[in-house]
């Protein structure tokens, strides 16, 4: 009876642990279609990059002269044109990018110069408003960029399967996860490949090629939480994107959730274009399943209001926004 009364502890033990670790992210209990609101825009650029940053959802355009485009939200009414390209010190340089952030206060954007990030306020007008500068210490893939509390910053290396935690104010690295790469030499079909987005107390990490999620904890980097389905999927065989079954393509991390757009289809599918938005807590909890009659490529979500704002590239011509 004793060594019934201990396996029977350790099968509980090991259950335990497991569902700790694990979430199965295929059941959803709730599911919804949303509808896109089609919002003509008069201004002209190609969608690179989108954000959120006090009362406005904003666009970068590489290809146009004038880079960043200001809407206000939830209205999505045009607000104000910035980013000049040139050389001046106040012109965007090189390709604008933004640094994620949930403080409504600042705009982060790497653009002015390779090695810099700004600091932006913006005005009740839509004008900008440079407060500060950081200037980073090397070069790297600054990725998937993420600011918290106008210190730390996140970012991933696409080629070196890396996430990196960098104090901008004192030029030190704290923390890196590393993740395993394959034996070959086109980190674009690395199995492991994938992307990121924090907010201030969890970075998420989604997979191109399998249907899994890892959470991880600002403060310390480890693994808090995995979300998967069970399967054991295989590895990509270098330049064989036809036969490629993409899993998830972008992500956003809000206050409350993580939206996570799933794909779940190969290119030469018909049925390629078609995509999930996934919302979890940050427990790895599913809480809802969104589908789409139009789907947004790059989006943010504003959770106050209840919206996404997004851009889908055979829109040129519109915002997209869903009402929640």
């Amino acid at each position: 009876m004793k060594y019934n009364f201990i396996y029977i502890l350790l099968i509980v033990w090991l259950l335990n642990a497991c569902s700790q670790c694990c979430v199965d992210g295929t059941v959803f209990q709730e599911s919804k279609k949303l509808f896109a609101e089609k919002i003509l825009v008069n201004e002209v650029f190609s969608p690179d990059f989108v954000t959120k940053s006090g009362d406005y959802f904003i666009v970068s355009s590489s290809q146009s002269d004038t880079t960043l485009f200001l809407y206000e939200t939830p209205s999505l009414v045009f607000a104000n044109a910035a980013g000049i390209k040139g050389n001046g010190p106040d012109e965007i340089q090189t390709f604008p990018m933004f640094g994620h952030t949930l403080k409504n206060d600042y705009l982060y954007i790497r653009g002015y110069s390779p090695m810099s990030i700004r600091k932006i306020v913006l005005e009740p007008n839509g004008n900008f408003l440079f407060v500060d500068e950081y200037n980073l210490d090397k070069y790297d893939e600054y990725n998937f960029m993420n600011i918290i509390n106008d210190s730390l910053f996140i970012y991933y290396s696409s080629n070196q399967l890396s996430i990196t935690k960098y104090d901008l104010k004192n030029k030190t690295e704290l923390d890196k996860i590393e993740l395993k790469k394959d034996d070959n030499s086109e980190p674009y079909f690395y199995f492991n490949r994938g992307f990121i987005a924090a907010n201030d107390s969890f970075v998420i990490h989604p997979y191109i090629y399998k249907k899994q999620i890892d959470i991880y904890a600002v403060s310390d980097f480890k693994l808090v939480k995995r979300i998967d389905d069970g399967k054991q999927y295989s590895k990509v065989v270098t330049n064989d994107a036809e036969n490629v079954t993409y899993h998830y393509f972008n992500i956003y991390a809000g206050k409350r959730y993580f939206y996570a757009l799933y794909v779940g289809h190969k290119e030469s599918d018909d049925n390629f274009f078609e995509r999930t938005l996934e919302v979890y807590d940050y427990g790895g909890n599913p809480i809802i399943k969104y589908t789409f009659d139009i789907i947004p490529f790059y989006f943010v979500v504003d959770e106050e209001n209840g919206y996404i704002y997004a851009t889908n590239a055979k829109y040129e011509d519109y915002l997209l926004r869903y009402k929640l």
